[in-house]
């Protein structure tokens, strides 16, 4: 006689195919050769924003919200290395853009000179080459991987770390042996596996720049609303002292502006 299985026991097996389909956290992983590494980024909740009292504080960093990051998703391990922007080139993609370097060393290096729209293009050509939901981190979504479950001005802590991250010493960061960028990987990563989340270059988001968090979104979600001529970037820069490095600091460019200090990482959404 065939055996028969219940429609909720049916629901109960798909439910448990799609979770082992889901990559653990912390796992890393590469879609293409010349693709970025990413590292999953578990769900979970976090404050985003900094206290009144956080010394080195800018009051666009307020009010203080809780975020829901509700699924797992992907973000980049480092930054986009010139390494990886030049072969989104050679294969054809970033609209044919050569990043300049300034000097300040290819191949690992991130990847410089790259405005709002550069960085769009690539997640855009990656999306296009692997099938895969490439996209800009969204600014809650970068401050959680980057707080990595700290609620202190950086991710190891209150105090500026040279094992950590590429600041600028003239600025009153301790000397890291490095006058510009690092290559990529050079520091200790946060406890999300994540490198040079704080200093080496400023990274771009998706959202559009607001002087406040009165209205912003609770999901984790991209604010596309607001001044989106200018975006929000985070993490700091090598030319940066301690107050620009911190987890919560965030920064208004004009979105086509180009600089040997800002670069970007990618992130990923996860299949259900």
């Amino acid at each position: 006689m065939r055996s028969q299985v219940s429609l909720p026991a049916l629901s109960l097996l798909f439910a448990a195919a799609a979770a082992q389909a889901q990559p653990f956290p912390g796992t890393t992983f590469r879609d293409c050769d010349v693709c970025p590494e990413m590292v999953v980024v578990p769900a979970g909740a976090f404050v985003m924003g900094s206290p009144a009292d956080e010394p080195g504080r800018y009051d666009d960093e307020g009010p203080v919200h809780e975020v829901t990051i509700a699924e797992p998703f992907a973000i980049g391990v480092r930054e986009v290395t010139f390494e990886e922007w030049d072969a989104c080139v050679a294969a054809g993609g970033c609209e044919g853009y050569e990043a300049g370097d300034e000097d300040r060393g290819r191949g690992r290096h991130p990847v410089l000179n790259a405005n709002w729209d550069d960085a769009r293009a690539y997640v855009f050509w990656l999306a296009a080459v692997t099938g895969e939901a490439y996209r800009l981190p969204s600014e809650a979504e970068w401050e959680y991987a980057a707080r990595a479950g700290m609620s202190t001005r950086y991710s190891w802590g209150d105090e500026p770390s040279a094992a950590h991250a590429n600041g600028e010493q003239d600025h009153g960061w301790p000397d890291d042996g490095h006058r510009h960028t690092a290559p990529t990987g050079s520091f200790a990563p946060n406890p999300f596996g994540l490198y040079d989340a704080h200093g080496n270059v400023w990274e771009w988001t998706a959202d559009c720049w607001n002087d406040g968090y009165e209205g912003a979104p609770s999901d984790g979600s991209a604010w596309l609303d607001g001044d989106c001529v200018g975006r929000v970037t985070r993490g700091g820069a090598y030319n940066g002292g301690p107050a620009y490095l911190r987890s919560a600091m965030r920064l208004e460019i004009y979105s086509r502006f180009r600089s040997y200090f800002i670069g970007f990482r990618v992130a990923r959404s996860l299949a259900p």
